[in-house]
């Protein structure tokens, strides 16, 4: 029973890889670029406003297009 319990809470936030990847290599490509310097804090912050939603949104379309077909 706590097995399973443990594994309920862990699907909560590992539903979809794909979706949980993504948000790792934004996060870590955006870091890069704002310790080196590369861009300015303002567009850091811009990048990851239009990035993660984005990456939410086309993973709830797959989830979507996914849940169709086999239905």
């Amino acid at each position: 029973m706590i097995g399973a319990v443990v594994k309920q809470l862990f699907g909560l936030f590992v539903d979809d890889e794909l979706l949980a990847a993504i948000i790792l290599s934004v996060v870590a490509l955006v870091s890069a670029l704002a310790l080196s310097g590369v861009v300015p804090g303002w567009l850091v912050g811009l990048l990851l406003t239009l990035a993660l939603p984005a990456a939410l949104v086309a993973s709830v379309l797959r989830s979507a297009r996914r849940g169709t077909r086999s239905g």
